[in-house]
């Protein structure tokens, strides 16, 4: 067990400040004293309030604690224009500024203010699962001598899905049932080191020692893909962990904070003295019934112990964060963990849970066990163990996905991606056979839109949260078949922005291009090597072959023609996963069968259906 924090400023559990103003308020009463009966009793007055100030405890604080809350809370400014990443740096540490240096030669980002320097590492890999952390205390070894003080700061960011309250809709009510409750739609992991001003120590040699740290950092996490930010990509994630992916205007009130279309509350949990938090903690903490939670840990280097623990909660609005906020009260009282909530100081909150080196007071330490890996992304069916198949079907750089199979499979995807939040955006050259889905799936909330081939293809930006899919349907045999009597649709399709012929897509962050194809065929496979994920139903045998030659796939080849008709297979650059596409009642009355319809593929032969 470790030994306990000594919390400067306190003997006895007393704050020397409040023995100093019971003295204060006796001096008072006895300069009153000395006068008349008016001085006497201005003195007992002013002596009462000093005292009621001093001794005085509302919702575990004192109440001087509170009247320095609220002379911070109106001197400070609290209302600001997000239009941008750099706007929320700017309102939630406007001392910050951004700097560049060179860390085993590439470039790395160095946050600077008036009490330190700190680096950003993004941990993991946003198209695969995430592997378990190790304990915070066995990242780094132990500082040098002569190092200044230094710390770390990992911020978990997850939105479970269906997001919040959601869940009366049709798409919402299915997909709870089948991830049985909910999951993860989007998991992020920061990691910030900071060193802090200290021993008249130069701002070359802080930049000097952050860059050492830096390195090891790196050695240390070998095992796992970290990746130091630069400077534009610093940025862009201190806003996305700030949730800020709407643009309009941040406010914050005194119990709690309006950002990017979602109230935002910040708490501050304190675990029992030299305890160690389970890693399973966190996992229950990032699903809480939330539109996001982030939980910070900072760590002390020189200790390696951690000492501070915040958990902020999103919400679409003060309902939704209620219930969140009584969910979190229950789990965190089971685990005898005191949280109180910040108010008055949600801003100040919301910059502690951002990856900007983290926030401390005087806490008694604790220690986390491993944190395991958070499963994250779309469900796509269920595996042969009965477990949701999730796949990361949003990323933030622009993604492709091929799915071979027909429109009831695509029409799935759809459903299921709007119950994790997204914007779906529909471009077919068949466009009838889409709405009677648009109408059923369609609910107050949700975004879905069909556009015709004579319209141009404009994509929504998108965030974390609030992803966006645009379906390409029908433009296969004119992209990839000039020689093809498809209709003038397809012509129209294929001249706008569409990426079924290219290499990429042409969106920005966070948006999903779904190519729908009915069959495979000679001319797609510089396309199928160049996509970043592959969805496929059954294949027939010409099919396999053709994705064979192009993807190795070795004996799957063979697999793919035996799936059942309600599989599906995904295939990305590392590996080949089966799931059943598991539909639930809602989904049945909605897309009817989703299996697909023979393919016209020359010199197909039938193979037997297999299970997985």
């Amino acid at each position: 067990m470790a030994a306990p924090r000594v919390q400067h400023g306190r003997r006895f559990g007393v704050r020397v400040n409040q023995i100093v103003a019971t003295q204060v308020a006796l001096v008072l009463v006895l300069l009153g004293a000395l006068h008349s009966g008016p001085a006497l009793a201005a003195a007992a007055i002013c002596s009462a309030g000093v005292l009621a100030l001093t001794w005085v405890r509302a919702r575990g604080r004192w109440a001087f604690g509170w009247f320095g809350t609220l002379v911070s809370f109106t001197a400070r400014r609290r209302t600001a224009k997000i239009d941008g990443p750099p706007a929320v740096l700017d309102f939630c540490a406007p001392r910050t500024v951004v700097t560049t240096a060179d860390l085993a030669g590439k470039p790395v980002a160095l946050l600077v203010d008036e009490f330190g320097l700190t680096m950003l590492f993004e941990v993991g890999d946003p198209s695969a699962e995430p592997p378990p952390l190790p304990p915070l205390a066995a990242l780094l070894h132990a500082a040098e001598a002569d190092q200044p003080p230094a710390r770390l700061q990992l911020v978990l960011t997850g939105a479970p899905a269906p997001p919040g309250r959601a869940g009366t809709g049709p798409a919402a009510s299915s997909y709870r049932a089948l991830c049985e409750g909910s999951s993860l739609g989007h998991h992020s992991v920061v990691l910030a080191i900071r060193v802090l001003r200290s021993g008249g120590r130069s701002e070359e040699e802080l930049r000097r020692d952050l860059l050492a740290l830096g390195r090891r950092l790196t050695r240390k996490l070998k095992r796992l893909p970290v990746r130091p930010l630069d400077a534009t990509a610093a940025v862009r994630a201190i806003a996305e962990s700030a949730h800020a992916g709407e643009a309009g205007t941040a406010h914050e009130a005194w119990s709690a904070l309006r950002l990017g279309g979602l109230t935002q509350a910040t708490f501050r949990c304190s675990p029992p003295a030299g305890g160690t938090l389970p890693g399973h903690l966190v996992s229950r903490l990032l699903h809480l019934p939330a539109a996001a939670t982030t939980v910070a840990v900072t760590t002390e280097l020189q200790s390696g112990q951690a000492t501070g623990l915040l958990v902020r909660i999103a919400a679409a609005d003060t309902i939704g964060l209620g219930t969140a906020v009584q969910a979190l009260h229950r789990l965190l009282t089971a685990k005898s963990v005191s949280v109180r909530r910040w108010d008055g100081t949600h801003l100040p909150g919301l910059a502690g849970t951002l990856p900007l080196g983290g926030w401390m007071e005087d806490e008694e330490s604790f220690a986390f066990a491993e944190l395991p890996a958070v499963p994250a992304g779309l469900v796509l069916g269920r595996n042969r163990h009965g477990h949701p198949l999730q796949a990361r079907l949003f990323r933030p750089d622009p993604t492709l996905v091929l799915l071979v199979g027909g429109l009831p499979g695509a029409q799935l995807l759809a459903f299921r991606a709007m119950a994790a939040g997204a914007r779906v955006v529909i471009h077919s050259t068949r466009p009838q056979a889409w709405e009677p889905f648009v109408r059923g799936a369609a609910s107050p909330g949700d975004s879905i839109t069909v556009i015709p081939p004579n319209r141009p293809l404009a994509l929504p930006a998108g965030s974390p949260l609030r992803p966006t899919l645009t379906i390409v349907d029908g433009a296969q045999a004119d992209a990839t078949h000039p020689d093809s009597t498809d209709s003038a649709g397809s012509a129209a399709l294929a001249r706008s922005p569409s990426p079924a012929g290219s290499a990429r897509p042409e969106g920005g962050r966070w948006q999903t291009t779904l190519v729908v194809w009915d069959a495979v065929r000679p001319a797609d496979l510089e396309t199928v090597t160049r996509a970043d994920l592959l969805l496929l139903q059954p294949l027939e045998a010409a099919e396999a072959a053709l994705l064979d030659g192009a993807l190795h796939l070795g004996e799957t080849a063979v697999n793919l023609t035996r799936m059942r008709p309600d599989m599906i297979a995904v295939v990305d650059r590392r590996t080949v996963r089966w799931a059943a596409l598991a539909q639930s009642q809602i989904e049945a009355g909605l897309i009817g069968d989703p299996a697909r319809a023979a393919p016209e593929v020359a010199g197909a032969a039938q193979q037997p259906a297999a299970g997985f």
